[in-house]
């Protein structure tokens, strides 16, 4: 299923908690796992014998998620059942002192939540209303797996002594969330995928980093920002450039064409996306990438403003050797 940058589709409803909601040009697109690389990727991974967390996306829910289990490190495998066109299986923390219950009602997940800002390309006719809760930034996101329909993708992550939630990282998602108990402190001496990329998230920039040629890899993705973030990399024309990039956003929010730059409808290809992480968090995943230019970005909003955080210059180019 592809989003691609088009502010005529900005509804910051949409996805506003995780998975970036405030797109406002943002070329979302969740994995495309074809069955060759779902087997690739839990071969991959399943080698280093984490405990798993098996977990089906139905039309309404989630199964295998338990009611219990130990703190830890896990290979979260989530596929997408009958009729789900993208199975996402996400995990949040609340803050101390509150339930996941009480987060899930404050923030209005599963009811819709409230627009942070305008479309950037409205004439501000609509609806105004504030930024997200600050409790949203208070929470702990350990990332999540993403399938799409008839497919199995699979991610490693962390998950540490607490009450959790698993969600579709999208607070309009017809799948009721799953709130499960971690108990125990999380072993010390837990394995770690040998990752040759490594993307690093911070407020506001990402760098991409390690063997950037085409093939297959284990991606890295942690979290050193204050803010949460997501991860999303798209394939890009040749010679595209980070300041192109900055105009096609900018001509989200004034409505003018960026003269010379790549037009996402068209031009960009996804790559790769993986779910919101809080600081101090690190997931992986498997990556396959071609020989070219590709561009991270994160748009998951601001705290105070509710701006994408790509709007703030969260995007980077770099390039795929053959």
């Amino acid at each position: 299923m592809e989003r691609r940058f088009d502010a005529s589709k900005f509804n910051p409803t949409r996805r506003q908690f995780t998975v970036g909601a405030a797109l406002a040009g943002a070329a979302l697109v969740l994995p495309r796992y074809t069955s060759n690389a779902s087997a690739l990727q839990g071969a991959d991974l399943a080698g280093l014998g984490l405990p798993t967390l098996d977990i089906t996306v139905t039309a309404d829910g989630f199964e295998g998620i338990p009611a219990t289990t130990a703190a830890g490190r896990y290979l979260v495998n989530v596929t997408a059942g009958d009729g789900v066109e993208e199975g996402v299986a996400a995990f949040v923390q609340p803050p101390a002192g509150m339930s996941a219950a009480e987060f899930m009602a404050a923030v209005g997940i599963g009811q819709g939540m409230a627009s942070p800002v305008p479309s950037p390309a409205s004439d501000g006719g609509g609806e105004e209303e504030g930024p997200l809760p600050s409790i949203v930034y208070q929470a702990k996101f350990a990332g999540g797996s993403v399938a799409e329909a008839g497919s199995t993708g699979s991610a490693v992550l962390d998950l540490t002594e607490g009450e959790w939630f698993a969600w579709s990282d999208d607070p309009e998602a017809p799948q009721t969330p799953v709130i499960f108990t971690v108990t125990g402190e999380a072993p010390a001496d837990a394995a770690e995928p040998a990752a040759d990329v490594t993307a690093t998230l911070i407020d506001f920039g990402i760098s991409v980093d390690g063997n950037l040629v085409a093939g297959d890899h284990v991606l890295k993705v942690e979290n050193q920002g204050a803010q949460p973030h997501f991860f999303e990399l798209e394939k890009v024309p040749d010679g595209t450039t980070n300041d192109q990039i900055a105009a096609i956003l900018n001509s989200e929010m004034t409505g003018t064409p960026a003269a010379g730059a790549p037009n996402p409808e068209t031009d960009f290809q996804f790559a790769i996306y993986t779910p919101t992480q809080s600081i101090g968090t690190q997931t992986w995943h498997m990556l396959s990438v071609e020989a070219g230019t590709y561009v991270a970005l994160c748009f998951f909003p601001t705290a105070g403003t509710g701006i994408p955080h790509a709007f703030n210059g969260m995007h980077t180019v770099f390039e795929v050797t053959g």
